[in-house]
């Protein structure tokens, strides 16, 4: 996709479904955090209807019910996103399989969702795919968003990378390392497994985002294209740990309590947006690093085909 061919529309509306989808992964921190996941028995109806009256939207049910709600939206969204794409002559054959990939997300994870209601007995089993699909959805959405924009149709700056595990490769892995860890809290918070796993995340995560923002000031930290995602990323990060250890501490101190409570729900709730938000970061600059980075082999061979063809 050339500057050219930017469709600011596509772009906007690749923005406002990254946004609703965040919206959504507040919605369902809070029905984790609340203990919600239980308070409607049956899907895809609630209590035997499509809409629940005012009487029954109270206590745990309006977190589930607002979920089921919000996700149906974010659907909608999407299935619209993606007529649209489908529709514009501007749009890539790259943008219409990824605009379709995202569709068949969507659609996946509210099965998943269903599955979660319909089968108590294996809550925890269920809701780690379930996060796992949620966290790829929103990469999915952003990457959307991303290759839609003006400054990725307008990067034109080819540099150097490093050789071996240069920035492009370190930030990939770093994704997958987020993408993990996000997946792994999901897990603790649904009681699939214990904290240290996630604690362990959380120190290899640290780690790769630390080294990859330090990598990235020392060899283009006069190029903010890649500057700013990865000062972003680093300061998410220290607001993460903050919020993690925070809502870590008030959730054993609510541990007598028969409902959780706050500030335990608040705290999660923000752990985890602000995580997705850090994956979103680390995605951009991944995603920049490998298009306009490149090592001296790298280079080399590209220019040889260029001469060969």
């Amino acid at each position: 996709m050339t500057a050219a061919r930017v469709n600011k529309g596509l772009h906007r509306a690749a923005a406002a479904l990254a946004c609703a989808t965040v919206v959504l992964l507040v919605a369902g921190a809070l029905v984790t955090s609340n203990e919600a996941g239980d308070s409607v028995p049956d899907w895809p109806l609630s209590f035997g209807r499509w809409l629940i009256g005012s009487d029954q939207f109270k206590a745990n049910v309006r977190f589930e019910f607002s979920h089921r709600v919000i996700a149906g939206a974010v659907g909608f969204l999407t299935a619209g996103f993606t007529a649209a794409v489908w529709l514009s002559k501007s749009a890539s054959k790259r943008l219409r399989m990824l605009s379709s990939i995202a569709l068949c997300g969507v659609i996946l994870q509210a099965m998943i969702g269903g599955l979660r209601v319909l089968f108590p007995a294996h809550k925890a089993e269920i809701a780690v795919p379930h996060a796992l699909i949620a966290q790829s959805f929103f990469v999915l959405v952003v990457a959307i968003a991303i290759v839609t924009s003006r400054s990725w149709n307008t990067a034109a700056q080819s540099r150097t990378d490093a050789e071996g595990i240069g920035l492009a490769k370190l930030s990939a892995t770093t994704v997958g390392a987020v993408l993990v860890q996000l997946v792994l809290g999901a897990g603790f918070r649904h009681g699939a497994f214990g904290i240290t796993p996630h604690v362990a995340g959380a120190v290899v995560v640290t780690i790769l985002i630390a080294v990859t923002t330090a990598r990235t000031l020392r060899d283009h930290g006069d190029y903010a294209y890649l500057r700013k995602p990865a000062l972003l990323a680093f300061g998410l990060l220290i607001a993460q740990i903050m919020l993690g250890i925070s809502a870590y501490v008030a959730r054993v101190r609510s541990t007598a309590e028969a409902q959780p409570l706050e500030p335990m729900v608040s705290l999660t709730v923000a752990h985890v947006v602000v995580g997705a938000l850090t994956l979103a970061a680390v995605l951009t600059l991944a995603m920049r690093s490998n298009q306009i980075l490149a090592s001296r082999s790298e280079q080399f061979e590209l220019r040889s085909r260029a001469l060969a063809e």
